[in-house]
């Protein structure tokens, strides 16, 4: 019977977890309006400390911001305010959107993050650098295999953003050279 009583209890416990993607995006869409050049986000307990420097020469830093659980409620609130009913597909690149593909990636492996960092580094090249915690059990399981991932999804974007010559381009720069035995 004493089992039957804890199983009820832990359904009954409220989850208050926030989901990394959703507190991310939170912050990104707060810093958006803002030309950045950087942010760098990092997580204590269940605070979150954001530096973001502006675009321009200036290495100093622009911006420290704390974020508790109830200002990322009010992050979300302010948020949907904002958006429309439909207003097209989402910028996938834009810093909100980036920010959550970095919690959502955390999330999905259970993990703890610590930090995520985004850098703008050319009208091109965008950087983010995610480092959490992995579950316990992830490590034995995975190794390897995680950072790969983190590869693979940082190539794929990279070759969206990046202008690849079509083959006709390709072709119409090449000499003409012939292969044919002369006879």
């Amino acid at each position: 019977m004493p089992m039957a009583n804890n199983l009820v209890d832990l359904k009954q416990a409220p989850q208050t977890r926030t989901f990394y993607s959703n507190a991310l995006r939170c912050i990104g869409q707060s810093l958006e309006a803002m030309e950045l050049k950087a942010v760098e986000v990092r997580t204590h307990g269940d605070n979150y400390v954001v530096q973001a420097w502006n675009k321009g020469t200036s290495t100093s830093m622009d911006l420290e911001k704390h974020c508790g659980p109830e200002d990322l409620k009010k992050l979300e609130i302010d948020g949907r305010a904002k958006r429309k009913a439909f207003s097209g597909p989402p910028n996938l690149l834009s810093l909100s959107q980036v920010l959550r593909l970095a919690g959502n990636y955390v999330d999905r492996m259970q993990g703890r993050l610590i930090r995520v960092s985004w850098q703008d580094q050319s009208d091109k090249i965008q950087s983010v650098t995610i480092q959490y915690e992995p579950c316990p059990v992830d490590r034995k399981v995975h190794g390897e295999a995680q950072t790969t991932v983190i590869e693979e999804v940082c190539v794929h974007i990279y070759k969206q953003r990046k202008k690849m010559a079509t083959a006709q381009d390709k072709n119409s720069h090449r000499p003409f050279v012939s292969v044919n035995n002369p006879s």
